[in-house]
């Protein structure tokens, strides 16, 4: 009668587990339904031209002699650089690791090093005054015959695994698409705004000089001189495939934290995974660094994971290498060097007395490639972090709160931060309008949470917690920021943290396989579903290419000219009317426009969209501002009115009635109409 009991009970509860198992795979199935027709609704892959486009992207085809040279020189000059730095940094890579077992780690360690290397050096040059071709083709090509060789050596022996035939075939058209765009003049905002114009300037004065009043370009700016050491060598979109190359490291890094640290049988999976993120193939054909800080902070990890492994600290002063060179590119980056130092200690927790010599093996290469960056920053404007804590030239209280947005942000609004990642997958209210990070973060989210709160992780690596840890931290570190400023909410500046999902997403989805029913395979069911969202997401892309058509550009069929007019309209042909017809001496200045890349005379940009809001703080009316124009020499105002309209009318603090009535002033007595363009873009001649 007990053994009957007792297999009832037993039998109860395998059906009560039966149903519940059931009842969450059907509740995963709603979720999967919700998400991908959400984000597909807002984020639609087609629209109705997308068949015109394609006809007038083949139409456009031409067999230029020229334009394929061009391109030929343009990408010729990448792999150069690119050869030298892989060169220079296997010598860095046996002297900090001395180990060559792993030919891909090998690979991408040692090309992130060398970059970071020549960045450095660059630095020197640039301020040495000594920033002329002559010096840099010497310098690249003794480094070549120098490293040369031992590069030659790793790429013939190099092997790696073969791809799937479908993730080729996906990698192949997705890439091949984001190196077409990368292979265009460039046109994105951040590059147009500083991360160009900054070389662009130094090129022309021979030197890296102060005193210029772009605040952004006394922030750590390490890949600004690898973008210089393009330019110099061969032009702007040269240095746009710098960035790209990044793309292509940071998956390599991605599939070591796949295959190595979590081991997961088919790392190509992670590699689907961050390739069909918009994000990632959008920003990689712009002259960007946000690829760059990816790669450095996964490499960090990755090296940091293998020192936990083997306790062997070669490992701890490269992840210490690294961190310095990721703190070369953003100072947010000081997040992940303090998660990496709390890790230390909570690994030594149980002997803290010997926690000071592996603190000391991360922490001095760190600060030691940092510092120059800092000192610069202190030499040129009198603060080592400009222009956050201390202020310094060109910056005061009120710059900084405006720059800052303090106030603006969601608030402690419960509802909106539970709603934060839904709506950053659909792209709501991103500040910046890039692109989105795709659907698969969403709907990997329950799974991300049930591995993560409950016993089913005890099978997985300790690298699995160690990256959803570090993904978690960045999200809360974002969160915070978009708390408080509207202008910090930017699916780009998480980017880190998203792609550090990858590897945990291909764990999951290869994971999957041990809750399958004879009946029903969920890892299957899921492997399906995510073909039908990467080939959805492989038709946005294409539809957005047809859209920008490179290859009216790039067959010769277009020129540089007439892809820039196409693509930036107005702007650009304010800035060729600037460039034609006013004096070489004149001195321009930008109201509501960021973006002087394209200016070759002295145009200075309005780079926090707070200049003429800021002169009326300083001078207080009209008459006064001029007084001020005429004591810089200024000639000319150039009045973006399309970006005023926005301020004011959609501006969290927008420019006020008494400002606006300022300005009028401006116009009618004090400025002189030269030119207006499509409505968009006033020139004044200051009387």
């Amino acid at each position: 009668m007990l053994f009957l009991r007792l297999s009832m009970d037993a039998s109860f509860t395998l059906r009560r587990n039966e149903v519940l198992r059931l009842a969450l795979i059907a509740l995963f199935f709603a979720w999967l339904i919700f998400s991908i027709s959400s984000f597909f609704v807002v984020n639609k892959p087609l629209d109705t031209g997308f068949g015109q486009n394609i006809i007038a992207a083949l139409g456009a085809l031409a067999l230029s002699p020229a334009a394929i040279s061009r391109t030929l020189l343009d990408m010729g000059a990448t792999v150069w650089i690119g050869f030298v730095a892989l060169g220079t940094g296997i010598t860095l890579w046996d002297v900090l690791v001395d180990e060559r077992s792993d030919d891909l780690a090998t690979l991408v360690f040692a090309a992130g090093l060398g970059f970071g290397a020549l960045g450095l050096l660059t630095l020197a040059l640039g301020l040495l005054g000594l920033i002329t071709r002559p010096i840099f083709l010497a310098i690249l090509g003794l480094l070549t015959v120098a490293t040369g060789p031992g590069a030659i050596g790793l790429l013939k022996n190099f092997r790696w695994q073969r791809p799937p035939r479908s993730a080729a075939l996906f990698l192949l058209v997705a890439l091949g698409m984001t190196l077409a765009l990368a292979l265009l003049p460039p046109t994105s905002w951040d590059g147009l705004f500083y991360h160009l114009k900054a070389p662009k300037l130094y090129l022309q004065s021979g030197f890296i000089r102060p005193g210029i009043d772009i605040p952004h370009l006394n922030f750590p700016s390490l890949f600004e001189m690898l973008f210089l050491l393009a330019m110099e060598l061969r032009g702007d979109v040269a240095a746009k495939l710098i960035h790209m190359l990044y793309m292509l490291l940071l998956g390599g890094i991605v599939y070591l934290l796949a295959t190595r640290s979590l081991r997961v049988r088919n790392g190509w999976l992670s590699l689907v995974f961050l390739y069909s993120t918009p994000l990632i193939v959008v920003v990689g054909a712009w002259a960007y660094n946000d690829l760059a800080l990816s790669y450095y902070s996964l490499a960090a990890l990755y090296t940091f994971q293998r020192w936990d492994e083997t306790q062997n600290e070669r490992w701890l002063l490269l992840a210490g290498v690294l961190s310095g060179f990721m703190m070369g590119l953003k100072y947010t980056s000081v997040v992940i060097v303090i998660f990496l130092v709390t890790m230390i200690i909570w690994r030594q927790r149980r002997d803290l007395g010997h926690t000071i010599r592996p603190l000391l093996y991360f922490v001095l290469p760190a600060v030691a490639l940092v510092a120059p960056w800092l000192i610069k920053n202190w030499l040129f404007t009198g603060n080592p972090v400009y222009p956050f804590l201390f202020g310094g030239q060109f910056w005061d209280d009120f710059r900084a709160a405006k720059y800052s947005g303090a106030g603006s942000g969601i608030g402690l609004d419960l509802q909106a931060l539970l709603r934060l990642p839904y709506d950053m997958t659909l792209g709501y209210a991103d500040a910046s309008q890039e692109a989105t990070i795709g659907p698969f973060y969403l709907i990997f989210l329950p799974l991300i949470l049930i591995y993560s709160l409950t016993s089913v992780r005890e099978k997985a690596p300790p690298a699995f917690s160690f990256l959803l840890v570090y993904s978690l931290i960045s999200f809360a570190f974002w969160t915070a920021g978009v708390i408080s400023s509207a202008g910090l909410w930017q699916a780009r500046l998480l980017l880190p943290g998203i792609v550090a999902l990858c590897p945990v997403l291909a764990w999951i989805m290869e994971d999957l396989a041990r809750f399958d029913h004879p009946s029903f395979s969920l890892r299957r069911f899921l492997r399906l579903v995510s073909v039908f969202v990467v080939a959805l997401l492989l038709l946005a892309q294409a539809n957005s290419w047809f859209q920008i058509n490179p290859l009216a550009y790039l067959s010769g069929s277009e020129t540089s000219t007439d892809y820039l007019r196409r693509r930036l309209g107005a702007h650009y042909q304010a800035m060729e009317g600037i460039n034609s017809e006013l004096a070489a001496d004149a001195i321009v200045v930008f109201l509501w426009e960021p973006r002087s890349y394209y200016c070759d005379l002295d145009c200075r940009p309005d780079s926090i969209l707070d200049s003429f809001e800021h002169l009326v703080f300083m001078y207080g009316d009209a008459g006064s501002i001029v007084e001020n124009w005429h004591d810089e020499n200024v000639t000319h105002i150039l009045i973006n009115e399309v970006g005023l309209d926005f301020i004011v009318e959609h501006a969290v603090d927008p420019v006020s009635a008494e400002e606006l009535a300022i300005l009028q002033i401006l116009r009618e007595k004090y400025l002189s109409p030269v030119k207006a363009w499509n409505n968009t873009y006033t020139l004044y001649r200051v009387k």
